[in-house]
């Protein structure tokens, strides 16, 4: 995907995200947004973990359909990744695209998957949000130097990634990717 794709897809996600004027979590925001686009959610039961989730549209019932056994994280980033799908309008075949570890890891992801993981990323670690965390933690990092060695960069970085984690409610992996696709590390 090129540069200026991601940055329709970053502007988007802004403006979807101009709600969130509390500065919540944006996992926070997904039963209203799937709310007000009259998208139904559901988690699956399912023992396959190759399954992680799928957008399907029927006749003009959208749904969202998602593996529960995933870990809270991972399970985030398949919502945001599925919601991408549907507002970034991505073509379905037979009514539905669905994700599983192949397509989401694999080598030679689609395009429209890579689409749907930018918007996934901008999505849940909005830029303005994640400079705000960080600085908060900067704050609080300070005035706990007693933890750590001052010179002791690495630690503090995976404190940082901790807190943002924490508060994202993403993985270790999303986090350290975002972070450093947003030059904050």
């Amino acid at each position: 995907m090129d540069w200026k794709r991601r940055n329709q897809i970053a502007k988007f996600v802004d403006g979807i995200l101009e709600c969130n004027v509390l500065n919540r979590p944006p996992v926070e925001l997904f039963d209203d947004i799937m709310k007000q686009r009259g998208i139904k959610f559901k988690e699956l039961n399912e023992d396959d973990e190759e399954f992680c989730g799928v957008y399907i549209v029927l006749e003009n019932t959208k749904i969202i359909f998602v593996n529960s056994n995933l870990y809270t994280p991972r399970k985030n980033f398949t919502i945001a990744h599925e919601l991408g799908h549907h507002f970034l309008a991505h073509s379905l075949h037979d009514g539905a695209i669905i994700c599983n570890k192949d397509v989401l890891f694999g080598n030679n992801k689609p395009e429209p998957e890579k689409e749907a993981d930018h918007f996934a990323a901008c999505f849940l670690m909005p830029p303005k949000l994640m400079k705000q965390k960080k600085a908060e933690f900067e704050k609080n990092y300070s005035q706990q130097m007693n933890l750590f060695n001052s010179t002791d960069k690495q630690a503090k970085k995976d404190e940082l990634i901790k807190y943002l984690c924490d508060f994202f409610k993403v993985s270790k992996e999303s986090m350290s990717i975002r972070l450093e696709e947003l030059k904050i590390i």
